[in-house]
């Protein structure tokens, strides 16, 4: 589940508070999916690969859709002491 604060979100081009590097339409769907699937989601078969619905592979393809996207602002923020 992904927190509701600012590390995670950005304004997309008319002003919707998108999950950074998902569309509106994506970023409603992973929620939605975050919401249906719960504590059950990301549950692999026996291969370690495939993943037991269809609801949880689309909800895993956006969360790394999402985490690639955060990653060039996940490294900005790193300061050197």
């Amino acid at each position: 589940m992904i927190d509701d604060d600012d590390e995670h979100y950005q304004l997309d081009a008319h002003g919707v508070r998108v999950l950074i590097g998902l569309s509106a339409a994506e970023t409603a769907e992973f929620i939605r999916l975050d919401s249906a699937l719960g504590d059950v989601r990301m549950t692999p078969m026996e291969d370690g690969h495939t993943w037991s619905c269809m609801e949880d592979r689309r909800w895993l393809e956006l969360f790394e859709k999402h985490e690639a996207a955060r990653q060039p602002f996940r490294n900005a923020s790193r300061t050197r002491h």
